[in-house]
């Protein structure tokens, strides 16, 4: 399947300097995450976004296909984990390109995702600590809890919904522990009315954490 990526870039007057990368949910596509990604950069202004679309077709026979980043075709605990692995090398490839393209380096690097695309954000920055200087997940849970020891170098802003029946809360609380006891810099947010979706509360909610992560690790380095 050819990948399309969608990327915009910060007005003509500023320079570049952050990277977003937007990974959509499974039976979406890039299009998908365009919103999300202006609503980012409203708060961000000079940040270049990159939307791609994921890596095979879900489903067949639509006239509009739609992607997923890895099969959810008999997905389970069991082998969950197997399929991200193996599409994790593109992922970054994917994101060190656009690094060299944009010029800029990994520590204002994000990856922000919805859904299957935030695990895939959340397993990357488990399986490269030095890629990415943070993940926005929305709706999203880890393939597998980082275990013991695992060197996390991103802050991780977790967004879920309270009603969330497609990706039970449970598994982003489960993670927000999970990772300060690994002294991860972690955010959680729970929306209580939301379900398993994407909304402009849950999208400003993010981009905000990000943005208060940005200043605090500022200031930590002033010290």
């Amino acid at each position: 399947m050819h990948q399309q990526v969608y990327r915009f870039g910060p007005r003509p007057e500023r320079r570049t300097n952050h990277l977003f990368v937007f990974l959509h949910a499974s039976g979406a596509d890039a299009r998908s995450m365009i919103p999300a990604a202006f609503k980012f950069q409203a708060r961000f202004p000079s940040a270049a976004l990159v939307v791609p679309s994921g890596f095979s077709l879900y489903g067949a026979g639509d006239a509009a296909p739609a992607a997923q980043w890895f099969s959810t075709r008999n997905l389970n605990d069991d082998n969950r984990m197997a399929r991200v692995s193996a599409i994790l090398p593109r992922i970054e490839t994917l994101v060190r390109r656009e690094q060299t393209n944009t010029g800029v380096p990994r520590e204002r690097t994000v990856l922000i995702g919805y859904a299957q695309g935030g695990t895939v954000a959340l397993e990357t920055a488990a399986a490269y600590p030095d890629l990415v200087g943070a993940v926005v997940a929305y709706s999203a849970r880890f393939a597998r809890l980082p275990r013991p020891g695992t060197r996390i170098g991103s802050r991780i802003h977790l967004v879920h919904g309270g009603c969330d029946s497609v990706v039970s809360r449970v598994h982003a609380e489960r993670a927000a522990r999970v990772l300060a006891g690994l002294n991860v810099p972690v955010t959680l947010d729970i929306i209580e009315d939301l379900g398993h979706a994407l909304t402009h509360e849950a999208i400003c909610r993010g981009s905000l954490r990000l943005l208060q992560g940005i200043y605090e690790a500022r200031r930590a380095t002033l010290h």
